[in-house]
């Protein structure tokens, strides 16, 4: 929980030097170093699978991808600024129309609850 986090440049060269060793471990049993690196490459498994799975293990994937749809809306908004124009104001007049149907009638019976009370 309180370890420091492993950087993926680490992480890299662990899976390297996994790797050669497993060469160097075949070259021994007579493959050459070609032969030997292949098949230790094929013996480790998908290298970008292992380094995917070791970034998504220490970050937040919904995080990521939350801030990722938000830049690619803002790229998308100052692309068409009319549109983002017309969404703005739609929004704006919305939320003003919403305040004001839900304001008015709550003063009056908020005032008319006042006025029994006090009376």
């Amino acid at each position: 929980m309180f370890r420091s986090k492993r950087k993926a440049s680490d992480f890299g060269a662990e899976i390297e030097a996994h790797i050669e060793l497993e060469t160097a471990r075949l070259q021994e049993q007579g493959l050459s170093y070609e032969h030997a690196r292949t098949a230790a490459r094929r013996a480790f498994g998908n290298v970008t699978h292992a380094q995917e799975h070791f970034y998504e293990s220490g970050h937040w994937l919904w995080w990521d991808h939350f801030w990722q749809d938000v830049r690619y809306g803002l790229r998308m908004l100052r692309k068409s600024p009319g549109f983002t124009t017309i969404a703005v104001l739609t929004i704006a007049l919305g939320i003003g129309a919403t305040t004001a149907i839900f304001s008015v009638p709550r003063c009056c019976i908020l005032c008319r609850i006042h006025n029994r009370s006090s009376s």
